[in-house]
């Protein structure tokens, strides 16, 4: 099977990261992109040899019973592909770019006519952009605005003022060539946009100098509807609000779209994602028809992403879109884990598909991160966020020795969350001095969060559920006393167990995609 590569973190001060195109290739690469184009039809997972998680037929080297076990695995698999491509047909034929809550202006411009100056074979609208804006890397006194743009020579300038009103000042992006090398296509959906091969061309505007714990409204002059906002770092001991989500899949339905019209509103500052951020394999997305959907996320605050095992389901994937668009989302690491802060409580990106233990670069920088952290003045505590889970008891695996590596860390740097995601639906698992939250309805198919409820630890889950959702975590203002979870504040299974002596002041609530919350909690 081919197998995705992941290109080095640049340490160049350039402000594009995933490797620039060299200037007299840009010429060739067009010319070329028509006669290296070809036609994805049936995605597969693409995973990397050191965290393999499907094994050949061929390579079976065990007993029968084994085998057996690994067909039921499949054909369980193959059962949620064809339910999955049956609800898209019965959902969606017919309806353009795969899903409601489409945009319209900038995310959608790649639907229009051919423009002249475009590279040929790709539809590039009035204005030129493709995809965007977003917001990465947002601190104190800086962030990053990205967008793609389908044709080189539009405009570069970001207009920002303050989001309360005040005079606009401008700010002109790095534009930056990028190639594309298969055009990826839906094979259930005759009307989604391709993922095209050729060049693009991705623009980042770096500001600087801005104020602290404040919010800002911006807009593209190359298309006055490619607008969003966002909010710089708040101060140690403020109030924070963040949005969890993961598993989003905005083109199987509308349930993404749903989840999204009623969990933004409460208007948090910034988006955490547990990955799996978009599904090539669901037959129906492309990236392309992506955006458009979750535009209101991308634009309501700065984005942080953790990597899944869907953002490499081709091999080109992961460095010609993934690290593309969401490279360089924080700070401190690499393209695929970092960490970040507001309020005084740090976030913790990890990649669960890159091997997690104490002896693996990964594994030592986030137990070095974790103490420099808890270290700083201001520190008020930790949420650590991934995909793959540590605890379900849902139809994934669990990790176990991940778990008893990392979690004594956590406790002793005041960790009292963690979210993960990647088995559809929703948990809550309450363990002495921590607390697991499993967020994954962002919209791929809800699996079975009981399958596997007999694993030694779930009498510790408190909630579950199999639903779509998103979780709203809010920050009181105030320093945080040493200590662990606070204990269960209600939700679905009130009267768990107190788990711990000292509150940290951090809430969660749990919205469903009919605006329902389904569970609460206070740690």
């Amino acid at each position: 099977m081919p197998v995705a590569t992941r290109a080095a973190w640049s340490t160049s001060t350039s402000p594009m990261r995933w490797g620039r195109l060299p200037d007299d290739a840009a010429d060739g690469l067009r010319a070329g992109a028509a006669s290296s184009t070809t036609v994805f039809q049936a995605p597969q997972e693409v995973q990397r040899p050191i965290h393999l998680e499907k094994v050949a037929p061929q390579a079976w080297q065990v007993s029968w019973v084994a085998g057996l076990g690994m067909g039921v695995l499949l054909v369980k698999r193959a059962v949620r592909i064809l339910l999955s491509a049956a609800l898209v047909t019965l959902l969606l034929a017919g309806c353009k770019g795969g899903g409601s809550g489409a945009a319209t202006g900038a995310d959608a411009a790649i639907d229009g006519a051919p423009d002249a100056s475009a590279e040929a074979g790709i539809p590039c609208g009035a204005s030129g952009i493709s995809k965007g804006p977003w917001v990465l890397a947002a601190n104190e006194t800086s962030a990053r605005i990205r967008w793609e743009a389908c044709r080189p020579g539009t405009s570069p300038t970001v207009a920002y003022a303050l989001e309360t009103g005040g005079a606009e000042q401008t700010f002109d992006a790095i534009e930056t060539p990028t190639m594309t090398s298969v055009t990826v296509s839906a094979p259930l959906g005759p009307n989604v946009p391709p993922d095209y091969a050729g060049t693009w061309y991705m623009h980042e505007a770096a500001l600087t100098g801005l104020s602290p714990a404040t919010c800002y409204a911006y807009r593209l002059l190359a298309d006055d509807t490619a607008k969003g906002r966002f909010c710089t770092a708040r101060l140690p001991g403020d109030a924070i609000r963040a949005m969890a989500i993961g598993d989003t899949n905005p083109s199987l339905g509308d349930s993404t779209a749903n989840v999204l019209a009623h969990a933004l509103p409460t208007n948090p500052d910034f988006i955490v994602h547990g990955g799996d951020i978009q599904y090539y394999s669901s037959l129906i997305e492309t990236w392309a028809s992506w955006f458009p959907v979750m535009a209101p996320m991308l634009r309501q605050g700065a984005f942080f992403p953790a990597i899944g095992n869907h953002e490499s389901e081709n091999p080109t994937e992961f460095t010609e879109y993934t690290e593309r668009f969401f490279g360089g989302a924080g700070f401190d690491g690499t393209e695929s884990y970092y960490r970040f802060e507001s309020g005084g409580v740090w976030f913790f990106s990890v990649d669960t598909q890159e091997p997690l233990d104490l002896a693996t670069t990964q594994g030592a920088w986030l137990a070095a991160s974790l103490a420099d952290a808890a270290s700083k003045p201001g520190y008020r505590f930790g949420i650590v966020y991934f995909h793959k889970p540590f605890v379900t008891c849902g139809d994934t695996g669990d990790d176990p020795t991940a778990r008893s590596e990392f979690e004594p860390l956590f406790i002793q740097h005041h960790v009292p969350l963690v979210l993960q995601a990647h088995m559809h639906g929703y948990e809550r698992f309450v363990f002495p001095n921590i607390t697991y939250v499993t967020t994954a309805g962002g919209g791929g198919l809800i699996g079975d969060p009981n399958a596997n409820t007999s694993r030694p630890y779930c009498g510790s889950r408190v909630a579950s559920g199999g639903f779509f959702h998103a979780t709203i975590l809010d920050v009181a203002a105030g320093s945080a006393s040493d200590g662990g979870v606070a204990g269960d504040a209600g939700g679905q299974d009130a009267g768990a167990p107190d788990a711990g002596p000292a509150p940290v002041g951090l809430t969660g609530k749990v919205i469903d995609d009919q605006g329902v919350v389904r569970d609460t909690f206070s740690l």
